[in-house]
């Protein structure tokens, strides 16, 4: 049986603060047929515990340094906090669910992305989705950190943005949903509900869009990839939200790189 997959990609800095509401829109995407897989990231818990162990770390161009020290941290952090909370609180809104990272099947394979500049941060160079087909088909919805497979065994650090673009390819899925902190892109301080990727790239040009909503509107158009056909930026409160639809003509089709099983 074919799924309607939305991949849910929730940011480091919202995981904590995630309402009633967003779980329960999780819940009524099941409700409407669709498939949610979540993938989180959790940067702003690491930092608070890599603060609190007295680790070291730095960012080269808004990716975080992975030493085996920090990446050590982050398993932690990612696997046995964010993870296991986001899990209990989509049971307690009916999904039953299951936590997993990218090294699980392995679902990611990934070979060292600059480890001179970056450390143990991978790059793709396989994605298998049938992990995730496999808990989806028995009614799991599956909650994915963004670990993933190094050679020999080897745990690798990843972008969750990055992540979250490669399970909505390699699923075929019809939506990408970017939680963040903000309620979608704004127009005069309102959240506009449609907008197409060529009026965003206009709006990033004349200012509109600037500081840190730049990477995240960038980031939701490199998902409209494939079968992907709109990404949804929405708040953490889970209502609303700035739906960009794919231009029509002149798509680029990147990460020829990575193959999907």
């Amino acid at each position: 049986m074919s799924r309607s997959y939305v991949v849910v990609k929730c940011g480091g800095a919202t995981v904590d603060t995630l309402s009633d509401q967003f779980y329960e829109r999780m819940a009524h995407l099941r409700e409407q047929g669709k498939t949610p897989v979540i993938v989180h990231g959790g940067g702003a818990a690491v930092n608070e515990m890599l603060e609190t162990m007295q680790v070291e770390t730095t960012f080269v161009n808004g990716l975080r340094r992975t030493t085996r020290e920090v990446l050590n941290v982050a398993d932690m952090v990612f696997n046995g906090k964010v993870n296991p909370m986001i899990c209990a609180k989509l049971q307690a809104a009916g999904l039953n669910s299951v936590g997993l990272s990218g090294c699980d099947g392995p679902m990611i394979e990934a070979k060292l992305l600059d480890e001179k500049k970056l450390g143990l941060v991978g790059e793709a160079v396989q994605v298998n989705p049938t992990l995730i087909q496999q808990v989806t088909a028995i009614g799991l919805t599956p909650v994915i950190s963004p670990l993933v497979a190094g050679k020999n065994g080897m745990r690798l650090n990843m972008n969750a943005d990055t992540a979250a673009a490669h399970y909505a390819q390699a699923l075929e899925a019809e939506e990408v949903m970017f939680v963040t902190d903000v309620p979608g892109i704004l127009q005069d301080g309102e959240p506009l509900d449609y907008i197409s990727e060529e009026e965003v790239n206009d709006m990033i040009a004349k200012g509109t869009i600037y500081g840190g909503m730049i990477p995240k509107v960038e980031a939701a158009i490199q998902s409209l990839k494939g079968s992907v056909k709109k990404v949804t930026i929405i708040g953490g409160e889970g209502e609303g939200g700035t739906t960009i639809v794919k231009a029509m003509a002149g798509e680029k089709d990147g990460d020829t790189h990575v193959s999907h099983i």
